[in-house]
């Protein structure tokens, strides 16, 4: 029996009872086991015990510890339930602001495709960013996600409801779905992963740049319902929360690599 069978052992265990949990979950219950076990091992081979003993200490602390284990994964099987529940939650109740307007004001008319389309958008983005948060071990990283996310919401909503260049259903503003996909496939990319979250981030903010070059060339700024200050206020407005989200992807990057642990 040695440290490294019985460290093995221990692996197969925690992939068996994190089999069917989130990915970037079970993967960081693993690594924070991995971890403990190396440093574990490190410490004890310092004040020369044997190995034998090492292997024994580790296969006690296993069976010891399967209790905990087991209290473990009820408590994030629950929370993965849980985080859906919560986002629809929070949809409906934001969904109950522009009904209730609707008593109050002619002006809000929606209709069931404008709930709908925004129970969509809402219920989606929630549950992208909750998904995606599994893989955020520092608070940097959730903050710079839900900058990113928050301004992709925001884009869409502005294309879908008000219309960022000209009014709402401009052929141009499906360019916007382009810096949208930059972002989408950039991610996937990067597989969530910070330094190229940044990237992707930096990417999205020259294509919303892009895109308003490209309407101010086409003369877009000269309909009734624009202007140039407007274009490049609304278009600027995005190129900063992009950049400001790839600033702090950047940040939870240098703060993930002073984390040995993480690695």
């Amino acid at each position: 029996m040695t440290p490294a069978r019985v460290t093995a052992l221990v692996a197969g265990w925690v992939r068996f009872y994190t089999r069917d949990l989130p990915p970037a979950v079970a993967q960081r219950r693993a690594e924070e086991l991995g971890a403990d076990l190396h440093d574990h091992i490190a410490h004890e081979r310092a004040r020369g015990t044997s190995e034998r003993r090492i292997a024994l200490s580790i296969l006690s602390r296993m069976v010891r510890g399967l209790a905990a284990d087991g209290s473990w994964r009820r408590q994030n099987a629950t929370a993965g339930r849980s985080t859906v529940g919560v986002v629809l939650a929070v949809t409906f109740v934001l969904l109950l602001v522009p009904a209730v307007a609707m008593q109050f004001s002619d002006e809000m008319a929606w209709g069931p495709i404008d709930f709908a389309l925004a129970g969509v958008l809402l219920a989606g983005t929630g549950l992208t960013f909750a998904l995606a948060a599994q893989k955020a071990r520092t608070h940097g990283y959730r903050a710079a996600l839900g900058v990113a996310v928050g301004s992709a919401l925001l884009l869409v909503w502005l294309v879908v409801a008000v219309g960022v260049i000209g009014e709402v259903g401009d052929g141009f503003d499906l360019l916007y779905l382009g810096v949208l996909a930059v972002g989408i496939v950039g991610a996937i990319l990067a597989r969530f992963q910070p330094r190229g979250m940044a990237r992707a981030l930096l990417a999205m903010a020259l294509a919303q740049g892009l895109v308003a070059i490209i309407a101010l060339l086409a003369g877009k700024q000269d309909a009734a319902i624009s202007s140039v200050a407007k274009m490049l206020g609304l278009n600027g407005l995005f190129v900063v929360l992009f950049i400001g989200s790839a600033w702090l992807f950047t940040r939870a990057a240098r703060t993930r690599q002073l984390r040995p642990q993480d690695q």
